[in-house]
């Protein structure tokens, strides 16, 4: 038989942007389970402080400390890596929310493209697309952050980004020291109450921002198998809905 036939692929080197926050770490988990990478995360603090105890894989997780707006880091980092998913986001003012939400993923969009990374992955919003607020909106930074990176990813990526759009993830978060705190009991809640009430459900969609984030939360194992998923497939430009995401139960 063939060298082809005997021996198995060798593992692929996947790079989580973020990967010791919630998200991150779920992902991780998900791409260590599934034996198919070799995964390592790029935070400024490195390892998580508080890792989730349900989540068995992330000791077989690579924790890098670096500065994600800082292009020399991101460089080095990236050389040799195969997929890049990026999980950046965070609250506050508008003008730092735009730079964290956007800025910091598209310097990361394009650093991965001139290092030759093959896949590009983001977890975006159900917004994006949907939702246009004014800029004294006290979300706008969040979203045109993540509507920017979104450009900046399918144009240096236009046959291989992987992005996802859902609404709020929710499932087992540590907070601080405490935790994990069961999220999936209000969000599995407001989830139906969203999508499986038949003509309430349909009222409570046509609702602008509301009725989409009602509609589009999803847990965030579903985030992680999906994101994993995706990355395992042939290359091409992807874009998952809420159903899409929920569909990796």
């Amino acid at each position: 038989p063939s060298p082809e036939m005997t021996t198995s692929a060798a593992p692929r080197r996947l790079l989580v942007l973020g990967g010791n926050g919630y998200v991150g770490q779920n992902i991780c988990d998900a791409a260590v389970a599934s034996g198919k990478f070799v995964v390592q995360s790029l935070s400024r603090s490195g390892r998580p402080t508080n890792p989730n105890p349900n989540l068995k894989e992330l000791a077989g997780v690579e924790w890098i400390k670096g500065d994600i707006f800082d292009e020399g880091c991101r460089n080095d980092v990236f050389k040799g890596v195969d997929s890049v998913v990026s999980t950046i986001g965070a609250f506050g003012s508008n003008e730092f929310m735009d730079r964290v939400c956007g800025d910091a993923t598209i310097g990361a969009a394009e650093s991965a493209a001139s290092e030759g990374v093959s896949r590009f992955g983001f977890i975006s919003s159900a917004q994006v697309g949907k939702f246009n607020p004014s800029p004294s909106f006290p979300m706008y930074g969040y979203f045109h952050g993540k509507l920017r990176a979104e450009d900046a990813i399918k144009k240096a990526f236009p046959d291989s980004h992987l992005i996802l759009r859902p609404g709020f993830i929710y499932g087992p978060r540590m907070v601080g020291s405490h935790g994990p705190i069961p999220l999936q009991l209000a969000g599995a809640l407001i989830s139906f109450v969203g999508t499986q009430l038949g003509p309430l459900s349909s009222l409570l969609q046509t609702i602008p921002f509301v009725g989409t984030e009602c509609s589009s939360m999803v847990p965030v194992g579903s985030v992680a198998k999906a994101t994993v998923h995706g990355l395992m497939e042939e290359r091409s430009g992807k874009i998952l809905t809420a159903d899409e995401i929920r569909s990796f139960s």
